[in-house]
């Protein structure tokens, strides 16, 4: 049988959740993550969600990636995301700060 899933089990079979999440514990212990940083799924997409904000991708556009309904849950992400990041990421995507 053929599956279509970009990820499969040694036996080329889709992974299940529980699967992809011990793969990511795993691998989080094998790249010496601190214990108190949890590696899952879930983690590792609000780190690419908060890194693409930091690297200056609208919310819109990000709220598309992430498959959102509304950028209002899109916009959690920013929460975490102190102030002065916010300001200083502003400052460099300004079209009046940037006019020279």
């Amino acid at each position: 049988m053929s599956y279509d899933n970009y990820f499969l089990s040694y036996r080329g079979k889709p992974l299940t959740v529980e699967a992809v999440e011990r793969v990511l514990r795993i691998a989080g212990q094998r790249a010496r993550v601190r214990d108190s940083i949890r590696c899952s799924p879930h983690t590792c997409r609000h780190y690419f969600a908060q890194t693409q904000l930091r690297n200056g991708l609208d919310i819109y556009s990000l709220s598309r990636l992430l498959g959102h309904e509304t950028v209002d849950i899109t916009k959690r992400y920013l929460q975490s995301i102190k102030d002065e990041k916010i300001i200083e990421m502003s400052i460099s995507t300004s079209t009046l700060m940037n006019l020279i």
